[in-house]
C-alpha cells in the first residue's frame, strides 16, 4: 500500500473513533440535561416548602389515637411520636405558622436554554435578571427550551 493510502486509512479510523466519542458525549449530555431538570424541579419544591414554617409551642398535648397526655417543654417543627401508640397527631395548642415572603422573581427562571446562534444548550442553575452569553459562540441570544 502507498503511504498516502495508509495515512487515509489511519485518518478514517481516527475519524470513526472521534464520531463514536462525540455520540457518546452527546448521549451523556442529554442524560445530564434530564437529571439537571429533575434536580431543578426538586430545588423549586424545597424552596416552596421552606417558605412556610410551622412551629408547635410549649404546652400540654393529648394524643388523638390513645388519649395519652404529653407536656412538651420546647417548640417543635414536627411533633414527636406518641410514647404509647406511636401516632404523630395531637390535640392541643394551635401551631404558629410563619410565612416567609419570597424575594421578587427574577426575569429569567432556572432551566434549560438554547443559543439561537449555534444551538448549544445551556443550563441556568438559578434564576437571573440577565442571561449569560453562550459558552461556545459568545452570542447573547438564548431562548428557553
Amino acid at each position: 500500500m502507498s503511504s498516502a493510502q495508509e495515512r487515509a486509512k489511519t485518518l478514517a479510523q481516527e475519524m470513526k473513533r472521534a464520531i463514536m466519542e462525540a455520540k457518546t458525549a452527546e448521549a451523556r449530555a442529554k442524560r445530564l440535561g434530564d437529571e439537571v431538570l429533575l434536580a431543578l424541579a426538586e430545588a423549586k419544591k424545597e424552596a416552596e416548602a421552606v417558605s412556610e414554617i410551622i412551629e408547635y409551642p410549649v404546652g400540654r398535648y393529648e394524643c388523638k389515637q390513645c388519649g395519652t397526655g404529653s407536656i412538651f417543654s420546647q417548640t417543635y417543627r414536627e411533633l414527636p411520636a406518641c410514647d404509647n401508640c406511636g401516632s404523630h397527631e395531637y390535640v392541643g395548642a394551635e401551631p404558629t405558622i410563619t410565612k416567609i415572603t419570597a424575594p421578587p422573581p427574577k426575569k429569567y427562571s432556572s432551566g434549560m436554554y438554547e443559543c439561537t446562534g449555534c444551538r448549544t444548550r445551556i443550563v441556568l442553575a438559578e434564576d437571573m435578571d440577565m442571561l449569560p452569553p453562550c459558552d461556545i459562540c459568545g452570542a447573547h441570544k438564548l431562548r428557553a427550551v
